[in-house]
């Protein structure tokens, strides 16, 4: 089930040269639709555009600091080695992307609908994804304790190797959702939701006691 959920995966769709960025707060001024750009080695600070649009651009190297993206439209893109701390992208929509090696420490992707993501080796602790709807998503080693799924919807989502110590899924169903190779130590969840998902040996012990079951 793991192989196929994420080869269904779609990849963004890159263009095969980008626009040189020399000054990102005048780009955005000229236009908010911003497609076939090259962002690299750059500071992007206090930028707080609501219904931005980046479509078919790369990210490497970028500090995000103290962003805020409402409602943003993130299209075909790639982060590689990027800070996005604190970011938020707010009721967004989010579609064929990559993050790999980033730093997503507490992002707030609240009440957005995320499809077609792999997250790779990315720092995600205390992230905020509630509310949110993810289709085709793979977490892959990333760090996510503390972080929120309550009142997701999940399709065709995998979790491989990720921590998610202490993480919610309050009123999150997780049917499908298999966990077995991922550390759930400390987790929140509703009993009621726990059908038709795959732990191993060890987890279903311990999710046994959200039970009030006594294992002698």
């Amino acid at each position: 089930m793991k192989t196929n959920t994420t080869k269904a995966i779609q990849a963004p769709k890159l263009p095969l040269s980008y626009e040189t960025v020399k000054d990102f707060d005048s780009l955005i001024t000229q236009d908010p639709y911003i497609q076939g750009y090259h962002f690299h080695d750059m500071l992007i600070s206090m930028c707080k555009e609501p219904r931005i649009h980046f479509d078919g651009c790369l990210f490497q190297n970028v500090d995000f600091e103290e962003c805020e993206f409402e409602n943003i439209d993130l299209l075909d893109c790639r982060f590689e080695n990027c800070d996005l701390s604190n970011c938020k992208f707010l009721d967004g929509a989010l579609h064929r992307l990559v993050f790999q090696n980033c730093r997503m420490m507490g992002c707030d992707f609240g009440g957005s609908v995320l499809k077609n993501i792999t997250f790779a080796h990315v720092n995600a602790r205390y992230a905020n994804y509630s509310t949110a709807k993810l289709s085709h998503i793979h977490f892959d080693e990333v760090q996510l304790a503390v972080s929120s799924f309550n009142q997701c919807v999940f399709a065709h989502t995998t979790f491989t190797n990720c921590d998610l110590k202490e993480a919610e899924f309050i009123n999150t169903p997780l049917k499908d959702i298999d966990l077995s190779s991922s550390n759930i130590e400390g987790i929140t969840i509703n009993v009621e939701n726990l059908k038709g998902v795959s732990v191993s040996e060890a987890q279903a012990l311990t999710l046994s006691r959200l039970m009030g079951l006594i294992i002698k």
